[in-house]
């Protein structure tokens, strides 16, 4: 399993509004999806090869968000959940509001 969420960058170890995904194609359409061009512009373009080999290298991944304070974490499950100290869940934000429709 895959989890993404965001992070502050102030706060790396908190984990905000995680997702699980079951593989990483699924991974790859949902941050695709997510970082659509409307809303985001990535300083390289997102591919699924890429996604592939980031989690390959068994590390949490980041990917930056231009002008927040915040990126988001993706990666396996057990490796996450060995860099974090917390989830934090909140009906404050919705990640669909920002996805590609």
């Amino acid at each position: 399993m895959i989890l993404i969420g965001f992070i502050q960058t102030g706060k790396p170890r908190v984990l905000i509004n995680p997702i699980i995904c079951r593989n990483e194609t699924e991974a790859y359409t949902w941050l695709a999806s997510f970082f659509n061009d409307e809303n985001f512009k990535l300083d390289s373009p997102l591919t699924q090869l890429k996604v592939s080999q980031s989690l390959a290298e068994k590390v949490p991944v980041l990917i930056a968000i231009a002008g927040y304070e915040a990126a988001i974490m993706f990666g396996d499950e057990n490796i996450i959940m060995q860099n974090i100290d917390r989830i934090f869940n909140t009906d404050l934000f919705d990640y669909k509001d920002l996805m590609a429709k």
